[in-house]
């Protein structure tokens, strides 16, 4: 039986509690941590910054031609390390959701009511995509914590100024510093009032500060800035959590009065690319990346010929996940498995789906892109983010050519849940000194 995901709320402060802090602040201990909280908060324009940890590779010698390195741009998809800072999402995380209240509106919902929208989901989400690896457990505190400003003098928005988020960060922190005990925590909630004037549902994302502010002891690197309606988006929440264990925006952002679609790069699949998604459980590389695969699930194809191979759909645990084709210094070809289980339960397609990954790209510039399978058709019209990839997998006897043709991958057979591929490759793919990709190519 899968927990529920929420455990008890965090310790409140009693008076003895309240009179330490104060002690505490009279010492100066406290004007500290709220002058690094400041000094943290105005340091940014955006999302403000991250340190890179180069550690010790972390797959397998045999592989190690698959592995992409990790670059400096903002969430790579490399995974030859971990970035220093995050939290592993792997056994029990504990996040803290605190609700702020303001001046100017009486909130119309309960703290209970907005820990609902979000939990058990949410923990149920990544236990599934994590094979059972990676239990969140969210503490809430509830009861409404009152800001000292009205909600529209922050001036809420998606593309928040850096003057405006500064403000609602540093006094958010004073008015839940006093109340709660930020000790313990990997992840830090900021929940606020749905129904007051100045909350826009579209501004809800992470805040990466640019030095961690000191809480009760605790380093807080970042802080997910929760604006959602009630009821909310769907896996709203577990998109922005993605993003506190490194994982990118996939969806495409386009230029302001544009009407371009969202969506083009990915589509439904894996919910980094949009919440809405047909099939939002992550990608079998994000799940590499996160370490929620092993080793020896994942195929390195990095020889000449034709192979054959056998998958385990993403969304059950067990067996090979994900084939990769190294296609640059930058870059794979990836080939998995999806069913309509699990997460994907409300799946438009089932096959064998193709994508290509480039850990040169950051967040929100198309890191990966799903290649259609069927680029003369679409799906699901009524229900996908993105119909012309909905039946983006391969079926059996179906295949798929890289351009140079270079590649082919070809569905052979389906019994059992099992995906048998075949995957011919015309020259193997080597990189120059200088990193340039080699090879006669088709």
């Amino acid at each position: 039986m899968r927990r529920s995901g929420i455990r008890s709320a965090p310790r409140q402060r009693t008076d003895r509690d309240a009179r330490a802090a104060s002690a505490r602040r009279a010492s100066g201990v406290s004007r500290r941590a709220l002058r690094a909280a400041a000094a943290a908060v105005a340091c940014f324009a955006g999302l403000v910054a991250w340190t890179l940890m180069t550690g010790p590779a972390a797959h397998a010698a045999d592989g190690s031609a698959c592995v992409l390195p990790r670059t400096d741009v903002h969430h790579s998809e490399g995974v030859d390390s971990w970035p220093g800072g995050y939290s592993r999402p792997v056994g029990d995380v504990n996040a803290l959701m605190v609700f702020l209240s303001f001046p100017d509106a009486t909130p119309q919902v309960t703290p209970e009511d907005l820990v609902a929208d979000h939990f058990p989901a949410t923990s149920t989400f990544y236990d599934n995509a994590s094979y059972g690896q990676f239990r969140l457990h969210v503490h809430p505190v509830t009861r409404w914590l009152r800001m000292p400003r009205p909600s529209t003098d922050y001036r809420i928005t998606r593309d928040w100024d850096a003057a405006g988020r500064s403000m609602y960060l540093r006094d958010a922190l004073r008015t839940a510093d006093p109340a709660v005990d930020f000790h313990g925590y990997d992840v830090v909630y900021l929940v606020a009032d749905p129904t007051a004037p100045g909350v826009d549902s579209d501004a809800t994302k992470v805040v990466n500060l640019a030095e961690p502010v000191r809480l009760d002891g605790t380093p807080v690197r970042r802080l997910v800035t929760v604006f959602e309606h009630h009821p909310p988006d769907r896996n709203v929440l577990a998109h922005e959590t993605g993003h506190v264990f490194d994982l990118p925006d996939l969806y495409y952002r386009p230029p302001a009065g544009s009407n371009a679609d969202w969506d083009t790069h990915v589509g439904d699949w894996d919910l980094m690319g949009s919440q809405f998604g047909l099939d939002p459980d992550p990608f079998a590389w994000h799940k590499w990346k996160l370490g929620w695969l092993r080793d020896d699930q994942v195929g390195c194809i990095s020889r000449t010929g034709v192979t054959y191979h056998d998958l385990s759909p993403d969304e059950t645990p067990g067996g090979t996940k994900l084939l990769v084709v190294r296609t640059g210094p930058d870059s794979v070809l990836a080939v998995e498995a999806r069913s309509t289980a699990g997460n994907d339960a409300t799946g438009c397609r089932q096959g064998v789906l193709l994508y290509r990954v480039r850990s040169d790209k950051e967040s929100g510039e198309g890191p990966i892109d799903v290649i259609d399978g069927h680029p003369g058709t679409s799906a699901c019209e009524a229900t996908s983010v993105y119909p012309a990839l909905a039946d983006a997998p391969l079926g059996v006897g179906e295949s798929s050519t890289t351009p140079d043709g270079s590649t082919q991958v070809t569905v052979m057979a389906h019994t059992g849940g099992t995906w048998t591929v075949r995957i011919s490759e015309a020259a193997p793919h080597t990189l120059t000194a200088s990193g340039a990709a080699t090879g006669k190519r088709g």
